[in-house]
């Protein structure tokens, strides 16, 4: 299963990078605009294709009746509560009918957000930052033996191994000198593992983690390859900044960005497409 999710996060790796591409220059709020109008007109087609929508559209029609009995019969008591329990009963089967379109959604969504997540959620080092690499191993027993960082040209290891036992890790601290992907080879023991460093200015795909922790770790941290199971260290994780993206002056963060844009560019698409939600 794990190698499966590798093959889907290596398939859409650079399909982001495509839709990306024209933004590089720009602030990362634009490729979030592009990303999440094709997001969700995408959400609002599949919606339309995996739900009943002749039954939705009468539902949606016999609520609005409804609603509007309501403002004709304010003063009849006895209308207004038999209206309104129409009302909920044409909600409740309203979101029965969009439970498997929504569950269906959720997994593109999933597949989407991890992409964001690997290019909005932290940015690259920038030349003379700082950051702290941090090794997890599977036994804690492995820390006691010798553990080193070793660094190609463009970063400098500032200390020397320092050690966690009770969390299972081993860190070092970091500094960038030049821009570009910097390789990192991480030896506890007798076990060595590779991951990459990412300098420099702007915002792009940033792998802060590389993982062997599982099926889950493995969809929502894409960019590195898997860690074998059977490999005695569990996990590598970069300590990047966070990404400043920002909305018209203010800051926002991805998730919410994302979610916001994709539902409106979805709700103001839903009649083009002709889907009724």
């Amino acid at each position: 299963m794990v190698t499966l999710v590798d093959l889907v996060n290596r398939g859409l790796t650079p399909l982001f990078d495509l839709l990306c591409w024209p933004f590089r220059t720009l602030p990362p709020i634009w490729a979030m605009l592009a990303i999440s109008c094709l997001s969700g007109v995408a959400m609002v087609w599949i919606f339309g294709k995996t739900s009943d929508q002749d039954r939705i559209r009468q539902l949606r029609e016999q609520i609005r009746g409804n609603l509007i009995g309501v403002r004709l019969f304010q003063r009849d008591v006895g209308v207004i509560l038999r209206l309104q329990r129409r009302i909920f009963g044409d909600t409740l089967r309203y979101m029965r009918l969009a439970l498997v379109p929504m569950v269906v959604l959720l997994v593109p969504v999933l597949l989407i957000m991890t992409q964001l997540n690997l290019r909005f959620a932290v940015r690259p080092i920038a030349p003379g930052e700082a950051a702290v690499v941090k090794a997890f191993v599977r036994d804690a027993d492995l820390l006691r033996e010798p553990a080193r960082l070793e660094a190609a040209g463009g970063v400098e290891v500032e200390t020397p191994a320092v050690r966690t036992p009770a969390a299972g890790e081993v860190a070092w601290r970091i500094r960038a000198a030049a821009p570009g992907e910097h390789r990192l080879v991480i030896h506890v023991g007798n076990a060595s593992l590779e991951t990459h460093l990412v300098a420099g200015d702007g915002w792009g795909p940033v792998p802060s983690r590389r993982t062997g922790r599982g099926v889950v770790d493995t969809l929502l941290y894409p960019g590195e390859p898997p860690i074998a199971a059977d490999h005695a260290i569990e996990a590598v994780e970069i300590g990047y900044a966070a990404l400043d993206m920002r909305a018209l002056g203010w800051p926002v963060h991805w998730l919410v960005a994302f979610f916001v844009l994709s539902i409106a560019f979805g709700y103001a698409l839903k009649r083009p497409l002709g889907v009724e939600l």
